[in-house]
């Protein structure tokens, strides 16, 4: 499933969440709940902290990977508000943690690595789940709410003053990062609006390609690429390499339109095309000439085989198009080699004739000559 992208105002290339990082998430959640709940066990009757903060904490996790798995609509509205919850949440657990210290030295070093590197995970996070710009938005208040919070904690309580300048230090470096990572989002979207836009273009250059060579009723080639491989298979035909053309018309086909109207003729033409892909081979083009003439370029296959598939084509007709669309479908054939050097107009003017030998006989059969 390829991901939902979007263009932002600020230049930026948002995409949002796909099934695989919906369940590269919920893993990481399977694996995160069964941990925070193991501290809980452990650290809860000796920390307020975790005894009060990490059950809210486990609800609000468990209720986001219920949203990853049964609502994939909601995932990238409920990554931020729980990103933005979890670092609230956070930042006041440091703030609470060190206001409420007995030994700030001790619960100082008790921050590191752990509260510490959290914040810069959520800062990092913040830059998947938001565009470049809310990005830098919520590392800016992620910055400002740790260093105002734990400088406030620090002043208040004893002793916490010689760890202001570092926290200082910390958010500056907090910001650093978020200029880098916001430099860094803003020339990955660049990127993306490129490759979104070759995307693009290569698209509409199979567009552009199908028109030119796709029938535009059938989805079969059309009378340009049939051409285009009888030229092509005229120089590569010989005794090693055989090139047979079928050549069938609709009988009738006219008397289906008169009585039934172009739209059931229309959906006969695109039965009568499903069905020819069907039955040829994977290296075989079978395209529409153009009303109700079709054509098959069977490389590769001796006349024998033409004429084999020509009745095979012959015999499937009437069965598999017409019966619940009250109509009778069979189609007169004509079966030929393409000979080494031959023009386009030339074998089709051959195969042409043979097809209305085939209809001058009674139609719905198979007329063939080799040459």
């Amino acid at each position: 499933m390829r991901p939902a992208a979007r263009e932002h105002s600020d230049g930026t290339y948002q995409v949002a969440l796909s099934d695989l990082v919906r369940r590269v998430h919920v893993v990481a959640l399977a694996v995160g709940l069964p941990a925070l709940v193991v501290m809980f066990l452990v650290l809860g009757p000796r920390d307020p902290m975790v005894r009060w903060g990490y059950p809210p904490i486990v609800v609000l996790l468990a209720t986001y990977a219920w949203v990853l798995l049964r609502r994939p609509a909601r995932a990238v509205t409920f990554s931020r508000l729980t990103l933005v919850a979890l670092e609230a949440v956070w930042v006041a657990g440091i703030a609470v943690r060190v206001g409420t210290a007995d030994d700030v030295d001790a619960t100082w070093l008790s921050l590191f690595p752990t509260y510490f590197m959290v914040v810069v995970l959520f800062l990092v996070l913040g830059f998947l789940f938001f565009g470049s710009r809310g990005a830098l938005a919520n590392a800016a208040g992620l910055t400002v709410g740790v260093v105002a919070a734990g400088v406030v904690a620090l002043l208040v309580t004893d002793g916490g003053e010689p760890y202001v300048l570092p926290l200082v230090r910390f958010g500056v470096a907090l910001a650093i990062l978020a200029v880098f990572l916001h430099v860094l989002a803003r020339a990955q979207g660049r990127l993306a609006l490129a490759m979104l836009a070759a995307q693009r273009a290569a698209e509409e250059a199979l567009q552009m390609r199908d028109m030119a060579y796709l029938d535009a009723l059938t989805g079969i080639a059309n009378r340009r690429r049939l051409v285009e491989e009888l030229s092509h298979q005229s120089t590569r035909t010989g005794p090693a390499h055989p090139v047979a053309v079928v050549y069938f018309d609709l009988d009738r086909f006219k008397q289906v339109n008169d009585r039934l109207g172009h739209a059931v003729g229309d959906e006969v033409l695109c039965r009568v095309a499903t069905l020819a892909a069907s039955l040829v081979r994977r290296d075989d083009v079978v395209g529409r000439l153009g009303g109700e003439e079709f054509v098959v370029v069977a490389p590769g296959s001796s006349y024998e085989s033409g004429l084999g598939l020509a009745e095979r084509l012959r015999a499937a007709l009437p069965a598999e198009v017409g019966p619940d669309l009250g109509v009778s479908v069979t189609a007169s054939f004509g079966v030929t080699m393409l000979q080494p050097g031959e023009t386009a107009s030339s074998v089709l003017d051959r195969v042409d004739g043979l097809m209305y030998e085939a209809k001058a006989a009674g139609r719905d059969r198979v007329t063939g000559a080799a040459s």
